[in-house]
């Protein structure tokens, strides 16, 4: 915890017209001025920065211009995960709006992976298509383009990913604020970088910007799976987006909204990655994710449930699929000692699941964690990296034998030819060996003091303010001392969560906690703890509650 003097608290306090705990919270996530604090508590469309700072936008936008113009056809090409759903799904939407005539390709994980095929191909040209726009991936080889030019299709690329290589070739539009060497926030998710791309469309057209605000909510929900900083814009975006939850005119978020039972009202960024987001990624993981895309475009009633009755059936799989891998992969890890790094491979695994398995080993363990499946001569792997160790450079090292790759710093992901894939695994083992060699220690970031029993609405409501949370503007922590869990029970796969009850004096107050069932005991009952929390608004239909999340707690000794 940051300790600030009495005295330059106070002052910054008046300085910023705030209580102290908000002082110390913003103080706290390096905002130091009133000017920052302003900006950082009202984010407002003022605060978006222009899309034509993106060097080839003016080209982009008269190309997508004359496409409307002439009537042609424009395939909008998403890749099929939560972020590449929503910001396919975003442009038809919009484009469509402006009268373009336009439809969308996502590729089946399972049968057709990343990239430009036959299939596509066969699509676009059925279709007499004049102009192809990717979402939030990149085109990886020469090939590719060839297959496109060679069937007078126009290329224009969208991307957020750090390039793998570049393809110099051919004079490609491209924007990717990763790669735009003007455009300041480099922290848009593949959905935000399509929001740019409308906005700059509707301005170049001069319509009405205030459709491109009313969809924000599809644009939110690819940020937030997406996992990007919630700084800078992506603020904007997802404050709105979650307030346009409130009454969207997207039919099926209504639907499946009431179907997770979560109050549209109180919603918050851990409802959309928690619930909402691994509803729509089963269908990509293990189905069909081009049926997402009709989800958020749909109208007819009877169609959005069919596809909701379809989410529930791929996610019920998903998690089957996720447990016995988990289950599997743990077992392996109680005969290790200690491991620096997880690094396996089988032949049975489902490629659509690994990510999410490899993200919970990484967490609970905090190393880095590579799983590969097998299937049809190439292994196909996800990675997930801890703080200060770069997996997407490792990766870049070794970029020539693979078939594919990209990804981020702390997540990224291959394609291999089973022939290269021994090279691959020695050569990233000994890589995570020495660059592992200290033991990286998780440590939880206390904001503040704050016992239990000043908690009521209008205090979280006021620490809301600083809302929305998730990277680089994490959920407050607040630590709490003298506390007694009185009952608990636990859920989820294998227990990892717990839900209950905590008393100090004479304050009673309900708690969760996540990925902490293993600590939690029945012998723990009635023993004095030190505990990490954030207090959060729970709704049950009308009601609206507090609901403190457990981060973290320990026995006091002696208590």
């Amino acid at each position: 915890m940051k300790n600030y003097d009495k005295n330059y608290l106070i002052s910054k306090s008046r300085e910023f017209g705030e209580s102290e705990l908000i002082t110390r919270l913003l103080l706290n996530r390096d905002i130091n001025t009133k000017e920052e604090v302003e900006k950082f508590l009202n984010s407002d469309e003022n605060d978006l920065l222009n899309p034509f700072l993106f060097e080839q936008m003016d080209k982009v936008t008269d190309r997508i211009i004359r496409a409307r113009k002439n009537k042609e056809k424009i395939v909008i090409y998403g890749d099929y995960d939560v972020d590449g759903i929503s910001a396919a799904a975003y442009l038809v939407i919009v484009f469509r709006k402006l009268g373009m005539n336009v439809d969308y390709y996502i590729p089946n994980r399972a049968h057709e992976g990343v990239g430009i095929n036959r299939n596509l191909i066969k699509y676009m040209t059925k279709r007499n298509t004049g102009l192809f726009i990717s979402v939030d991936t990149s085109i990886a080889s020469v090939e590719e383009i060839m297959m496109l030019k060679k069937n007078n299709i126009d290329i224009i690329i969208t991307d957020h990913h750090r390039e793998a290589k570049e393809i110099k070739d051919f004079n490609l539009l491209t924007i990717n604020p990763k790669i735009s060497k003007n455009y300041p926030n480099k922290n848009l998710s593949g959905s935000g970088v399509a929001f740019k791309l409308a906005e700059a469309v509707y301005e170049k057209a001069g319509a009405n910007k205030k459709i491109l605000y009313d969809y924000l909510d599809i644009v939110m929900i690819g940020t937030v799976a997406d996992v990007v900083p919630m700084t800078d814009e992506n603020r904007f975006i997802i404050k709105k987006g979650l307030y346009n939850l409130r009454k969207t005119k997207i039919k099926g978020l209504k639907y499946i909204l009431n179907y997770l039972r979560i109050n549209p009202e109180n919603i918050t960024t851990s409802d959309i990655g928690f619930y909402l987001a691994p509803m729509f990624n089963a269908l990509g993981r293990v189905d069909n994710s081009k049926m997402v895309v009709e989800f958020f475009i749909q109208e007819d009633d009877f169609k959005i449930f069919a596809i909701i009755e379809e989410m529930k059936k791929a996610n019920k799989i998903r998690r089957y699929l996720e447990m016995e891998i988990y289950n599997e992969i743990e077992e392996k890890i109680q005969r290790l000692n200690n491991p620096k790094y997880i690094f396996m491979k089988s032949r049975k695994w489902h490629s659509g699941v690994i990510g999410v398995v490899c993200s919970r080993i990484s967490i609970k363990y905090n190393i880095p964690v590579i799983l590969v499946s097998i299937k049809n001569g190439y292994g196909k792997a996800s990675c997930r990296s801890i703080e200060g160790l770069n997996i997407f450079d490792m990766l870049k090292e070794t970029s020539d034998k693979f078939e594919r790759f990209g990804g981020h710093d702390l997540a990224a992901g291959f394609l291999v030819s089973e022939k290269y894939l021994n090279q691959i695994e020695v050569y990233l083992k000994k890589r995570l060996l020495t660059a592992n060699k200290s033991n990286v220690e998780k440590v939880l970031h206390i904001d503040s003091e704050l016992s239990i029993e000043q908690i009521n609405k209008n205090r979280v409501l006021n620490i809301n303010r600083l809302s929305p949370f998730g990277l680089d503007n994490q959920e407050p922590n607040f630590v709490d001392r003298e506390i007694k869990f009185v009952s608990f029970s636990k859920f989820g796969i294998n227990n990892r969560h717990f839900k209950g009850f905590i008393k100090k004096n004479e304050r009673m107050i309900s708690v969760i906690g996540y990925n902490l069932g293993h600590k939690l005991k029945l012998k723990n009952i009635n023993k004095r703890y030190e505990i990490v929390y954030t207090p959060a608004f729970k709704s049950v239909r009308t009601d609206l509650f507090i609901e403190l999340k457990i981060k973290d707690f320990k026995e006091k000794i002696g208590g």
